[in-house]
């Protein structure tokens, strides 16, 4: 675990600086002011740009994600489905433990004009932490250990960090939801590269020099 943190700073130290900044920004902002902040700086060409943007942290785009990995190393493509199995496992453990309300079900009884996105059915309950933050900061932090290229990573942190900000934008999270599914979602990449190596990397060392596009002797 620690070579992954060490060989990848360029990803977990901008993270945890942004993590901190918005942690205190939680703690020292009621949720009525963090949600009229967000909720008021809009326009319709973000509308768009979010709608498309939570996709990177839907199922789909995961098991897509994995099916690309699955071409090119198998390895790969075995450590991302334990990852989202992973991810899934302790994100929804937490959702039906907290059992926290969502934004259209918190403010129901506040009368303030919401502005909603078109298209978007609102969810009410199992609110922290959020799936989708959980589930992008999986997939990219796996991206960034399995690129090796430091260069890449603020790409992939831009990636999951705009997943994580529509949830809130879309009216379907806090911002707390996020900095819960973050680390989720980063823990989730780690324990999954742990549980290979531990149980598969040695028995069945032909995973990391084989894809279904690799050329076989």
């Amino acid at each position: 675990m620690k070579n992954l943190l060490k060989n990848n700073l360029s990803f977990f130290i901008p993270f945890i600086l942004l993590w901190l900044v918005c942690l205190v920004w939680v703690l020292d902002t009621p949720k009525f002011e963090q949600m009229v902040w967000i909720n008021t700086h809009r326009t319709m060409w973000s509308d768009t740009f979010f709608w498309w943007a939570t996709q990177l942290g839907e199922g789909w785009f995961f098991a897509v994600t994995i099916l690309v990995w699955l071409l090119f190393r198998y390895e790969n493509a075995l450590i991302g489905a334990i990852a989202f199995a992973v991810s899934t496992i302790i994100s929804q453990s937490l959702k039906f433990s907290f059992q926290t309300l969502r934004p259209s079900e918190f403010f129901k009884d506040i009368s303030y004009p919401w502005q909603y996105v078109n298209g978007v059915e609102l969810h009410g309950f199992n609110s922290f932490p959020s799936g989708h933050t959980t589930s992008a900061f999986c997939v990219f932090t796996l991206w960034v250990f399995f690129a090796k290229k430091p260069v890449l990573s603020p790409i992939f942190l831009t990636l999951a960090l705009t997943a994580a900000y529509s949830r809130p934008y879309l009216f379907q999270h806090f911002p707390e939801d996020l900095l819960g599914g973050s680390i989720v979602g980063i823990i989730s990449a780690i324990v999954s590269i742990e549980i290979y190596q531990k149980y598969f990397e040695t028995k069945y060392p032909q995973l990391s020099q084989k894809g279904l596009l690799t050329r076989r002797n």
